[in-house]
């Protein structure tokens, strides 16, 4: 993985400082490769199956005097590529340029151009990110520079049924971003012409259904780089297998599945299907089979039962071919980040969500990656090409599961002392493992709780964990005058969690539904606005001092230090 750095945390553009100060490890075109025939388009080159198979998405070709680029990757290498050409001739003719592979640990690729100076022409540096999609084949293009760039499109799009950006040329200004179809384009800055880039499709995965095959009629949003040939194959599929219908009861991801199944093959076993985003698509008992151009980015999934489903993302357990530290056949947990948002979103809102979601898969990967804690639940592994998460599977539901730790009816835990005990000794102790490491999980709540009578409370979820002292940001705990996050916070929040947990107050998270009696629900990132519209109800500020006082209340009827016995009622 590159250098990276939070969308969250950072959306406006960097300064020039900035950049300047991560210009300095750019990689230069090689001595021998000088010679290289620039003249070819990008989308003339031959690209094998063999370069799919590797993972190549981007092939870059620096178009400045100084022929350098900093990718702020390690992913890359410069590979010569024969053009596809008319000319007898001309067969050998070669080019080369900067071949980019998306392995299992990169969300994103960035595109650091340095500046130049002369008599003849002075150009600002440009600073570029191209997040991968993990939903389709293009890509999301932010600009991270503090000066607009034109994006221009130089060759028809590479997929069936692309035919839009005919002729397109945009200015993006700094902090915009705009979705790329496969492709070739180029980025120029004040009418000079910086880089070209060539936007590959996937090597897809594909997933065996056997017992019970799975064929949805569409290939119209196939892309496939030989798609025509895909839909010969989908036609003959449909002659000789049986349908399967999907319902809201299959997890509510079918019916949005439906439309993006691609369907190759089919066999005695079962039918073979490609799925653009696998791991959300794939369905009990299916085993899909992950590509990669690195053997540890190879692997397969077995899918076992559903956990949970939000917007946000979706658990399940499964069966994963290649993790050591769990038995031949153990289960582990599978956590996959979601990347849709709803049907009328406006594209840069839906671009910020591919962005958003990414840089929480990684924040979450890296913080949890090497923590080794009882009380904190193992991470295995992760594949940013899929924002999935391999995990321990905790034997055990979390202090929000209805009907389980959440009386259905009254919102109220529904443990007893020793639960209580439990809970706070486990997790105040894994807490003090991660604070000591100058980390801060920033989502300490019931819902993030896992427990077993048998196992423990075990702490999960560290999507919007951050080093202590970050800037806050619109989601956790936060120290509210001073804008960044701390211990304090986290510890704050257990105690909420406890009080709960002693019954004091009813599950938290119950308040801020809609037709609650006692509604409550405000933005973190609305207390420090002064602006309030009074349409829209009391202000952050003031539900957040509801909330306190609440709290509060419930606080002073904890046992004072002077009251011998507790006093908690058993269940």
């Amino acid at each position: 993985m590159g250098e990276y750095y939070y969308s969250e945390e950072r959306t406006e553009p960097f300064s020039q400082a900035e950049i300047d100060s991560r210009l300095k490890n750019s990689i230069r075109v090689p001595e021998d490769l000088e010679s290289s025939d620039d003249s070819i388009p990008l989308d003339k080159l031959i690209i094998h199956d063999k370069h799919r198979d590797e993972g190549i998405r981007i092939l870059v070709r620096p178009l400045t005097r100084s022929r350098s680029v900093s990718p702020g990757s390690d992913s890359c290498r410069w590979l010569a590529l024969r053009a596809e050409v008319a000319d007898a001739a001309a067969e050998k003719a070669e080019t080369k340029v900067l071949a980019v592979t998306q392995t299992s640990k990169d969300i994103n690729f960035a595109l650091r151009i340095p500046g130049e100076s002369g008599v003849d022409e002075t150009r600002p540096p440009i600073w570029c990110e191209l997040y991968y999609d993990p939903a389709s084949d293009n890509q999301i293009l932010y600009n991270r520079s503090d000066v607009p760039i034109t994006l221009t499109k130089l060759s028809p799009s590479l997929v069936d049924g692309e035919d839009g950006y005919a002729n397109f040329e945009e200015e993006l200004v700094p902090g915009t971003t705009k979705e790329l179809c496969p492709a070739s384009w180029r980025l120029s800055v004040y009418g000079t012409a910086v880089i070209d880039f060539r936007v590959l499709t996937k090597h897809v995965a594909t997933v065996w259904a056997p017992h019970e095959p799975s064929i949805v009629p569409s290939a119209t949003t196939s892309t496939s780089s030989s798609s025509g040939a895909l839909n010969s194959l989908v036609k003959r599929s449909l002659k000789s297998s049986t349908k399967r219908s999907f319902s809201e009861k299959d997890g509510g991801e079918a019916a949005t599945a439906e439309k993006r199944r691609r369907i190759s093959n089919v066999d005695d076993d079962g039918v073979i299907v490609f799925y653009p985003q696998a791991l959300l698509q794939v369905g009990k008992d299916e085993t899909i089979a992950i590509p990669g151009g690195y053997e540890l980015d190879q692997y397969r999934l077995t899918k076992r039962d559903q956990i949970a489903t939000t917007a946000a993302s979706s658990v399940f357990t499964a069966q994963h071919s290649k993790v050591p530290e769990v038995p031949d056949g153990g289960v582990i947990t599978v956590k996959v980040l979601k990347t849709s948002g709803p049907n009328n979103a406006r594209p840069q809102d839906s671009h910020r969500n591919v962005i958003r979601q990414a840089d929480v898969w990684l924040r979450e990967y890296r913080s949890q990656d090497d923590l080794q804690h009882e009380s904190i639940v193992k991470l295995y592994g992760g594949d940013a090409r899929y924002l999935s998460l391999y995990m321990e599977h905790v034997d055990g539901k979390d202090l929000a599961a209805r009907s389980v730790w959440r009386d259905a009816g009254t919102d109220t835990f529904t443990g007893n002392r020793a639960d209580a005990v439990r809970i706070l000794k486990d997790i105040a102790g894994a807490l003090n493992y991660v604070h000591q490491r100058k980390r801060v999980h920033n989502d300490i709540k019931p819902a993030n709780i896992l427990y077993s009578r048998d196992r423990g409370a075990v702490l999960c979820d560290f999507g919007l964990s951050t080093l202590s002292n970050d800037a806050a940001t619109n989601g956790g705990h936060t120290f509210i005058g001073k804008k960044l996050r701390g211990s304090p916070s986290d510890v704050w929040a257990l105690g909420v969690t406890m009080l709960y947990v002693l019954r004091k107050i009813t599950f938290p998270d119950a308040r801020g539904r809609q037709g609650h009696p006692k509604q409550l629900y405000w933005m973190i990132a609305d207390l420090n606005r002064r602006s309030h519209h009074p349409s829209k109800g009391a202000s952050a500020v003031t539900q957040m001092q509801q909330w306190l006082n609440e709290v509060n209340e419930a606080k002073s009827k904890l046992n004072t230090p002077v009251s011998p016995q507790p006093h908690f009622q058993e269940v």
